[in-house]
Formats: structure tokens, sequence, C-alpha cells
């Protein structure tokens, strides 16, 4: 009886909105600038080995047309990793 009521009682207490600490703005702001540097780089990196790779077959140079394949392969691993760690950080983060 006095556990029913006892939980009767904390069911009533009001559960506050959070607010974000100050200065949290200027913090979001600078992530989201390294998370836009993060994708124009690997979009860079994948466009660049593209061209390396072109100029290490049309010049019939095998080493250079290895390393623009390993250059667009990292980007596009790195491209998955950028895609899926927003959603798992999101979602370890939000409970």
């Amino acid at each position: 009886m006095l556990a029913h009521a006892l939980g009767i009682w904390l069911a009533q207490i009001p559960n506050p909105h959070p607010e974000p600490p100050p200065g949290s703005e200027r913090i979001l702001g600078v992530l989201d600038n390294a998370k836009w540097g993060a994708g124009v780089s690997l979009m860079l990196g994948f466009f660049v080995g593209l061209i390396v790779w072109v100029g290490g077959r049309w010049v019939d140079h095998h080493r250079a047309g290895k390393v623009g394949i390993v250059m667009m392969l990292c980007a596009i691993g790195g491209a998955i990793l950028y895609g899926i760690g927003w959603t798992l950080i999101s979602s370890f983060a939000g409970g």
C-alpha cells in the first residue's frame, strides 16, 4: 500500500525540459564547419584519386594507377563511415 502511494506521488514530479548550455551555438557551429570540411575533403580525395588513376592508365604508369585506386577506395570507405557515424553517435547519445 505504501509503495503504491509512493509511486503515485513520484509520478507527479514534473520533468523539466533541458536547456542548452551557454555557448553551445558556437560549438555546434564549429562542429558543423568540421563536418562540412570532412565531406568536401572526401569528395576532393575521390576526384583526385580518379584523376591520378586516369593519368596513370593514360601514360601506362601502373603504380600511379594503383595509387589512384587506393585513394578512391579510401574516399569511399571514409564516406561510408561519414554517413554511418552520425547515425551511430545520435543513437548512442539519444538513448
